[in-house]
C-alpha cells in the first residue's frame, strides 16, 4: 500500500511538470502598447448654437496587424484600456469618427492611421494617431445681385452617393465624401409681364479632396440675362485658388490625366496561397483612348499610404497594368512593385491614383475606389474584381458594379491580374 501511494504521488509529481513545461512553451512573448488619439476638431457656429464636431473619446479604434489582418476593435477610445498587450510583432492603429455618410451638413468625418510599429517582448510602447477631416466641405454664398434681383434660388450639389440643396438662405456646411461633385444652381426671375423665368447653371468639381473647403460663389444680372458662379478653395494647407465653372465640361490642364482615364478595376486585398504582404495587388485600366505614360503618377491608400512610380510604363488604351506588393504576387507581364510603401487591409480602403505631384502633396485625382464600400464583396483567396461591363468611372465605384474573380492564377489563388476580369453573374 505504501507503494502504491508512493506511485501516486510520483506520477503526480511528472504530471505537475509536464503541465508547468507545457504551460512555459506555449506562453507567447507580450508588449504593451498605448493609444493616443488626437484631433484637430473645430467648432462651427450655427443658427447661434455652438454644435460640436464629434469627440475623440466617441471615436472607433482598431488594431492591425501590419498584413491587414485586425486583432482589436475598440468602439470609442473612452471604453479602451490605458494599455493594451499584444504579441511580439508588427501593428498599425486606425481611427475615426462613427459617421461617415455621403452628404449631411454639419457632420465633419475624422479619420487617422498611425505609422506600421514594432511590438517587443517586455517593452512598452507608444503611438499616436493623428485624426484629420477625412471628407470635403462645401458652401454657397450668393452675391448681393442674386439675392436683390432674383425670387428665388438654390443649389443643388451632388455625388453618385448623395445629394445637399442648398436653399436661398442656406449658410450651414455640406460635409461630403472625396468623390466627384456634380453643381445645378437654379435661379429664377420674374419678367414684367408677371411670367416667372427659370435659369439653370451647371457645373462641377472634379477633384473634391479631403480636408478642404470649397465656396461656391453664385452672382447673376438679370439686366443683362447672364448667370455665372464661381468656386474658392479655402484651406490653411494650400494656397487659395479661384475655379470657373460654367456650362461646358471642365478641361483637365495640358499633359494631365482626366478623372475616370484610370480606374482600378480588381483588387486582390486577402491572399490565401501567398501571405498579404507577398500576395497584394491591385489592377488598373486604360480608360482613355489615349496611351498614358504611368512614370511619376502617385498610389495612395486612404491618407497613410502614398508611393510614387519610379519607372517609365505606358499602357495603351484598352490596357491592363498591375501594381503588386511584390515580385511574386502575380506573373502579370505589365507590373510594377510598390513593396511595403501601401497596404491593403482587408477591412477595405480607399485606393486611389494622383497625377505627377509630391506623396504629401499629390496632383489632381485620377480615381478613387472604397473597395471596403457598402456593397462590395468580400474575397478571401480571390480578388474582387469590377464587372467588365461597367469600365466606366459612375459604375466603378459603386458595389454592386463589383464581384469575386472565379479563375484560378498561378498562385492558385483566384484573380485575373493584368487580364480582362471574368464576368459578373
Amino acid at each position: 500500500m505504501k507503494n502504491l501511494s508512493t506511485l501516486l504521488v510520483c506520477l503526480m509529481t511528472i504530471l505537475m511538470i509536464s503541465c508547468q513545461k507545457e504551460e512555459v512553451k506555449t506562453q507567447k512573448e507580450t508588449g504593451s502598447l498605448h493609444i493616443d488619439v488626437e484631433s484637430a476638431i473645430h467648432v462651427n457656429e450655427v443658427n447661434n448654437m455652438l454644435k460640436a464636431a464629434p469627440q475623440v473619446e466617441d471615436f472607433k479604434v482598431t488594431i492591425y496587424q501590419s498584413d491587414g489582418t485586425e486583432v482589436m476593435t475598440f468602439d470609442s477610445t473612452s471604453v479602451r484600456p490605458d494599455t493594451i498587450e499584444l504579441e511580439v510583432g508588427e501593428y498599425y492603429v486606425e481611427a475615426h469618427s462613427d459617421n461617415n455618410l455621403p452628404a449631411a451638413f454639419d457632420n465633419p468625418y475624422y479619420y487617422g492611421i498611425s505609422e506600421i510599429f514594432t511590438i517587443s517582448s517586455n517593452t512598452q510602447n507608444s503611438v499616436v494617431v493623428n485624426c484629420l477631416l477625412a471628407n470635403t466641405i462645401v458652401t454657397v454664398v450668393y452675391s448681393s445681385e442674386v439675392i436683390n434681383g432674383f425670387s428665388d434660388y438654390t443649389t443643388t450639389v451632388s455625388s453618385t452617393l448623395g445629394a445637399l440643396v442648398y436653399l436661398r438662405g442656406e449658410t450651414r456646411k455640406g460635409y461630403f465624401q472625396t468623390l466627384p461633385l456634380e453643381i445645378n444652381v437654379e435661379l429664377i426671375y420674374q419678367k414684367p409681364d408677371g411670367t416667372d423665368v427659370t435659369k439653370t447653371l451647371s457645373g462641377s468639381i472634379l477633384f473634391p479632396l479631403a480636408n478642404r473647403h470649397y465656396e461656391i460663389l453664385v452672382d447673376a444680372s438679370i439686366n443683362e440675362g447672364m448667370a455665372a458662379f464661381h468656386i474658392t478653395m479655402d484651406s490653411t494647407d494650400v494656397q487659395v485658388e479661384l475655379i470657373e465653372i460654367a456650362d461646358t465640361p471642365v478641361i483637365p490642364p495640358a499633359g494631365a490625366i482626366g478623372y475616370g482615364e484610370l480606374l482600378v478595376t480588381e483588387v486582390m486585398y486577402n491572399p490565401t496561397a501567398l501571405s498579404d504582404t507577398e500576395g497584394e495587388w491591385f489592377e488598373v485600366y486604360n480608360n482613355s483612348d489615349q496611351t498614358i505614360n504611368l512614370q511619376n503618377l502617385i498610389l495612395g491608400r486612404d491618407d497613410a499610404n502614398r508611393h510614387i512610380i519610379t519607372d517609365l510604363f505606358e499602357l495603351l488604351p484598352g490596357g491592363y497594368f498591375v501594381f503588386e506588393r511584390t515580385d511574386t504576387a502575380t506573373n502579370a507581364a505589365d507590373s510594377y512593385t510598390f513593396g511595403s510603401d501601401m497596404l491593403l487591409p482587408n477591412t477595405g480602403a480607399v485606393l486611389a491614383i494622383f497625377n505627377e505631384g509630391t506623396e504629401t502633396d499629390p496632383g489632381a485625382l485620377i480615381f478613387s475606389v472604397d473597395y471596403g464600400g457598402i456593397n462590395f464583396p468580400d474575397g478571401s483567396g480571390a480578388s474582387i474584381i469590377l464587372n467588365p461591363n461597367m469600365l466606366n468611372a459612375v459604375d466603378a465605384i459603386s458595389g454592386t458594379s463589383w464581384c469575386i474573380s472565379t479563375s484560378a492564377f498561378y498562385t492558385g489563388d483566384l484573380g485575373t491580374p493584368g487580364a480582362v476580369n471574368d464576368a459578373c453573374q
